[in-house]
């Protein structure tokens, strides 16, 4: 239903001469004039900028308030394609739908970027991460698909209006359920949001959205993220507003083991007691689109027997996958490596055979980026995982490591176990400029000990390593060298010359 369209003015009778067809036609013209006239406060709330913004705070959980429940049916119908990382401005029908924004937040805290904001009823939901909108104001009744910014649910393969005839993947069901609850609770009203009203995926216009309840906005991505309903999926080309707080949202479902997190949410897997984890090295030694093979996952296994992996895959926070073939293993305190680039494959070392890198290199600044890798058994259900770069809980070396440097010949990297305990260097990276030593092996130094790095060529043994470089790396005028943890975070630095950590 159009919920804008002017109805046909009907002459006053009195009750008695209501027939009950009659009544019944009345009542649903009062019911869509009641709509039209909501719909009409809404787009007008959003052209004056005044919708009213939770506040703020970092993370929503609506299933920890009581809420009302408004009455209305929301749909899951058509086949909603998932969208990876990938951004364009859009042209034609998206581009044109976009002029009758308002501009207000970006987010529902308030905080962020300046966006540009329609307002709308949702006519169907597709799966638990497409959506499609009548638009307030677009001059069409024809809904327009929304793909939500940020947000990768599991795959759903049949879609209905019929729940139990729908079927995904493990997660995926509960995902579009979701959402259309949360839409269901504001009535089908949403506000969309967006840096660039051209941004689309896949022919999908790329849009925040929020609802309304209990008199504040909630972002339904946060909400969908922070409940482990699906993964944080970095944003870029435009729309960031959105990935510091979902990069926290990710982290804290994780660390409560919620929905997706859980790791037999799906049932006991395989091998379920076993001991794995991943490890994502995003930053490829030198420069990351010449060192593709340099990118990889690392699913380590801490358990004493080897663990077989034919048909687990791995991802990342988009639709990209590599699945071990049958026969593939991890050791007994051993590791498997998947690269992202091509070559040719050995017990403990396989390519997913992609062209460039995928992993996106971590920032800590406005733009907030990161990324994950996911290790699923083949039953659906999320074993490891590694989200990065970490923004809460974090653990650190700090305090306990010391970094020295030689900047002349030979040049050397020292890092010394300051502390009163052993610690274990597995899983660090050691990085200068676009140099970068990741620690693959179990590394321990016990207190005083120290590990040499060597950036030139030579034989590595026990506490000296080399880098296997053929010239020098550590410029005598100024630079850093650093080390940090799986999750990005920083253990040490140290800088030399003009330049400061």
């Amino acid at each position: 239903m159009d919920a804008r369209r002017t109805q046909p003015r009907q002459p006053n009778r009195s009750p008695a001469a209501l027939s009950r067809p009659a009544v019944a036609a009345d009542r649903g013209r009062m019911s869509r004039r009641l709509t039209a006239l909501a719909a009409t406060l809404l787009t007008a709330a959003v052209a004056l900028v005044s919708l009213p913004a939770a506040p703020a705070q970092a993370v929503v959980d609506t299933r920890a308030q009581t809420v009302a429940q408004p009455a209305g049916s929301v749909q899951a119908t058509g086949a909603g394609q998932a969208a990876g990382s990938t951004q364009a401005t859009g042209a034609g029908q998206t581009t044109d739908r976009a002029r009758a924004a308002g501009t207000g937040p970006c987010r529902t805290d308030g905080r962020g970027p300046a966006c540009r904001v329609w307002a709308g009823r949702v006519d169907h939901v597709s799966d638990g991460d497409t959506v499609a909108v009548d638009v307030f104001g677009d001059g069409t009744a024809t809904p327009l698909p929304i793909r939500l910014i940020g947000v990768q649910a599991m795959e759903q393969h049949v879609y209905s209006g019929v729940v139990s005839k729908r079927r995904g993947e493990c997660h995926a069901l509960a995902a579009t359920a979701r959402l259309e609850e949360l839409i269901r609770w504001s009535g089908g009203l949403v506000r969309l949001t967006a840096e660039h009203p051209g941004s689309v995926s896949r022919g999908r216009a790329l849009r925040s959205m929020a609802v309304r309840i209990g008199g504040q906005w909630r972002d339904v991505g946060q909400i969908l993220i922070r409940e482990g309903h699906a993964l944080w999926m970095l944003t870029s080309g435009g729309e960031q507003a959105w990935n510091a707080p979902y990069r926290l949202a990710a982290q804290l479902a994780a660390r409560s083991g919620r929905n997706l997190y859980d790791r037999d949410a799906c049932g006991a897997g395989p091998y379920q007691s076993a001991a794995l984890d991943v490890w994502v090295n995003p930053d490829a030694d030198g420069t990351d689109s010449e060192n593709v093979n340099g990118e990889w996952i690392r699913i380590g296994n801490a358990s004493a027997t080897a663990i077989p992996l034919g048909g687990w895959w791995v991802r990342d926070s988009g639709l990209r996958r590599y699945t071990f073939p049958a026969g593939t293993s991890v050791p007994a305190h051993g590791a498997i490596f998947v690269h992202t680039g091509r070559g040719v494959p050995t017990a403990t070392h396989r390519y997913w055979s992609l062209r460039e890198p995928i992993f996106e290199n971590p920032t800590w600044d406005a733009d907030a980026i990161g990324d994950g890798g996911y290790l699923f058994d083949p039953q659906g259900d999320l074993r490891a995982w590694d989200l990065y770069p970490c923004v809460t809980g974090c653990r650190t070396l700090a305090g306990t490591v010391r970094l020295t440097v030689r900047t002349d010949d030979p040049e050397l990297i020292r890092i010394t176990n300051v502390g009163s305990t052993p610690i274990d260097l597995l899983g660090h990276t050691v990085t200068t400029g676009p140099h970068v030593y990741p620690i693959t092996t179990r590394t321990v130094l016990t207190p005083g000990d120290a590990l040499d790095l060597y950036p030139a060529a030579g034989i590595s043994d026990g506490l000296s390593r080399h880098w296997d470089k053929t010239e020098g790396i550590m410029g005598e005028r100024g630079g850093t060298a650093m080390l940090r943890n799986r999750s990005q975070s920083l253990d040490a630095c140290v800088a030399w010359g003009s330049a400061r950590c």
